[in-house]
């Protein structure tokens, strides 16, 4: 298990090296957040859950890229296990192309489960 939060940001002296990681993946997840990657209809999606969290989609292999909504499942960012059945998603709730640096926000990396009324048509 890795330390997230070594320091306070007023500390003196260089960085430790886990610090430096913890704010580059920080900093790569806000840049991600604000600038996503379109999604091409093809390839994993981040699907918004919530107010600010956002998990890893996959849509079906035979899911067509135009057609509104997408039927996709849940998966765990790292273990790429499926989290939810199929589900039926608003393409306004695909905040754009999967991207590792989401992975902060997802609720399987905190630990947290996954609502279980999860409503993505709207």
């Amino acid at each position: 298990m890795t330390a997230r939060f070594r320091r306070c940001g007023h500390g003196s002296g260089p960085m430790h090296p886990g610090d430096q990681k913890a704010v580059a993946e920080f900093t790569a997840m806000l840049a991600a957040r604000q600038r996503p990657a379109p999604w091409t209809g093809c390839g994993d999606v981040a699907v918004r859950i919530g107010e600010r969290g956002l998990e890893r989609g996959r849509p079906l292999p035979e899911q067509q890229p135009d057609v509104d909504p997408v039927v996709l499942v849940v998966i765990h960012p790292d273990t790429e296990t499926t989290l939810t059945g199929t589900l039926h998603c608003a393409k306004a709730r695909i905040h754009g192309a999967w991207t590792d640096p989401y992975r902060l926000l997802t609720h399987a990396l905190a630990g947290r489960e996954l609502p279980v009324d999860i409503d993505l048509s709207t």
